[in-house]
């Protein structure tokens, strides 16, 4: 998720659809193991899950930076955050939510080559924010994340990136930095998750028709079917290299759960069948993520007021579409006994009556369908305490203290992953 959306596209593709049903999801867990070790029971995949119900992002932190014409800056307050302290993580457990993602961009913090020696301090920061919520008792996930974020960042899929040299120059980096991430942890137990990368594109979020700007002597074009296909393709071996790269390193490694994604991390391009999951020498140690801002006009935008089917009949984005994304993702993955995340989702906060309901509504919705499809919600919270665009905020980053209308959000959102009741029965405002 970017700091700043400059633009949105909503591709809306008239298709008829088999709507999806998911299981009513079960009670309240026990909370997840802390102490470095294990925390997933049961002999398979699917059972990665038992103990994790929802979770909650760092979001503009430690993934925050500054720079342009490709260059990236790490810095974890440029943003706006406060430093992130073990009273934040403290509070986050205490509201009940069981995970950490811990998005990192790692940027001018990477040497130069062949190297690409990770500045240590930066390296050391990540180390202590994961010790901050091993000492609270959750999972963590950590990532490379806005490294790959548009057309200008070095985790490139465009066009220049993608041929035999380009790719060559991104792979001998990309392995070089998961390998010292790898050789950090590789001593930190199974409460930390790997993802190889975050919403992956050049710049077009998965559309053809983007016109990609110029960078560097690299010249500018327009996007085509054939340049997506590329990238669906580039992202399988991605997700490959990133798999062989961390099991290499050994320790905790060898068995460590991986998260992996397709392009933009959009759910469509992720069930679809040129989505392909790496080979493993580990057994059942893979997860998929998944995004789902569906529609972002009224999820971060806020251009849009309401939401769903009674609001706005016929709009393509309503509770079918939830249904059918979701769905859709569980058939291929969770019936197949592979995790799932959902890793970013989230509404941002409105300052009227009629939007703070839609809002619940909404967010309600989406966690229930999930959590009753077997998919670990993961909310987007960027630290913004304002109303309408971008204000995903739920924490007060210094104090810990809940921002406005954030009770509300955290009340409904665990009622949807912990409790068992029917999805029928949220009703539209």
């Amino acid at each position: 998720m970017k700091n700043k959306r400059k633009f949105l596209f909503l591709a809306v593709i008239l298709a008829v659809l088999m709507a999806f049903s998911c299981d009513s999801g079960g009670g309240d867990n026990e909370d997840v193991f802390g102490g470095g070790d294990i925390i997933f029971g049961g002999g398979n995949s699917h059972a990665a899950l038992t103990n994790m119900k929802i979770g909650w992002n760092l979001g503009n932190s430690m993934d925050a930076w500054s720079g342009s014409g490709g260059a990236i800056n790490p810095s974890e307050t440029v943003w706006g955050n406060a430093a992130t302290t073990q009273a934040l993580i403290n509070a986050v457990k205490a509201q009940g939510f069981d995970t950490v993602r811990i998005p990192v961009t790692w940027g001018s913090k990477i040497g130069a080559a062949p190297a690409y020696t990770l500045d240590s301090a930066w390296l050391n920061r990540v180390a202590e924010i994961v010790g901050y919520v091993n000492n609270a008792g959750m999972n963590a996930i950590i990532n490379i994340h806005h490294d790959g974020a548009d057309s200008e960042h070095w985790l490139s899929v465009r066009r220049d990136a993608l041929t035999t040299e380009g790719k060559a120059l991104v792979n001998a980096k990309f392995s070089a930095v998961w390998k010292q991430i790898a050789e950090k942890f590789e001593d930190t137990g199974s409460f930390l998750i790997f993802e190889g990368f975050n919403e992956l594109h050049d710049g077009g979020w998965g559309y053809t028709g983007y016109n990609v700007p110029a960078v560097g002597s690299t010249a500018a074009y327009t996007n085509t079917s054939s340049d997506i296909t590329n990238q669906r393709n580039r992202v399988n071996e991605l997700n490959q290299l990133f798999v062989n790269t961390v099991r290499a390193v050994g320790g905790e490694n060898a068995n460590r759960y991986l998260l992996v994604n397709g392009l933009v991390t959009r759910p469509s391009e992720t069930y679809a069948s040129y989505f392909t999951l790496p080979t493993d020498t580990a057994s059942n140690k893979l997860m998929v993520s998944i995004h789902f801002y569906d529609p972002y006009d009224f999820s971060g935008s806020a251009s849009q007021a309401t939401w769903g089917n009674k609001a706005l009949p016929g709009n393509w984005a309503n509770e079918n579409n939830v249904q059918n994304n979701l769905g859709s993702i569980k058939t291929r993955f969770i019936d197949k006994g592979i995790p799932v995340i959902m890793g970013e989702y989230g509404a941002v906060r409105r300052n009227t009556p009629e939007g703070r309901a839609y809002r619940l509504y909404y967010l309600e919705y989406i966690t229930k369908y999930a959590a009753d499809c077997g998919i670990v919600p993961v909310y987007w919270d960027n630290g913004s305490s304002g109303s309408g665009s971008e204000g995903f905020g739920l924490f007060n980053r210094s104090s810990g203290a809940l921002l406005s209308d954030a009770a509300d959000v955290i009340s409904v959102i665990m009622k949807a992953a912990k409790q068992t009741y029917n999805i029928s029965t949220i009703t539209a405002p």
